[in-house]
């Protein structure tokens, strides 16, 4: 499905939702959370021959098959923490939203950290090897 059914789906859907919300919150609670899985779905099948477009470039590199997968899984990361909070956001809780994004970013930072640690093993060896010469 290309861009613009995605995007007509949710509309269709933010359309839908709003007017079930009048008499149903739930259900339109429910719409969303569907829609958002759909959407989610759509644009994981979508993404995935660019996904293995990187991982063939990463492959023709020197570069570690590990760097990709920690970005692969940042995404992910992002996106359902992304969509946990806008489905909080619409049962109008703005404080379990922040408490989702907040997981998200904590997460990618524990997953990012051995990224760090190598940067850091690279900075020494280089100010050590810069020092003797």
């Amino acid at each position: 499905m290309n861009t613009v059914g995605i995007i007509g789906i949710t509309v269709f859907a933010a359309f839908l939702s709003l007017l079930v919300r009048r008499f149903h919150p739930e259900y339109s609670l429910a719409i969303s959370l569907l829609t958002g899985i759909l959407v989610l779905g759509l644009i994981i099948s979508q993404i995935t021959p660019v996904i293995s477009r990187i991982q063939n470039l990463l492959e023709s590199t020197s570069l570690s098959p590990e760097y990709a997968l920690i970005v692969f899984k940042a995404l992910g990361i992002g996106l359902l923490a992304q969509l946990s909070s806008d489905v909080c956001r619409d049962a109008g809780e703005s404080a379990l939203a922040e408490k989702a994004e907040l997981v998200g970013k904590v997460s990618m930072l524990i997953l990012a950290l051995p990224l760090f640690e190598k940067i850091a093993e690279l900075a020494v060896e280089l100010i050590k090897g810069g020092g003797a010469g």
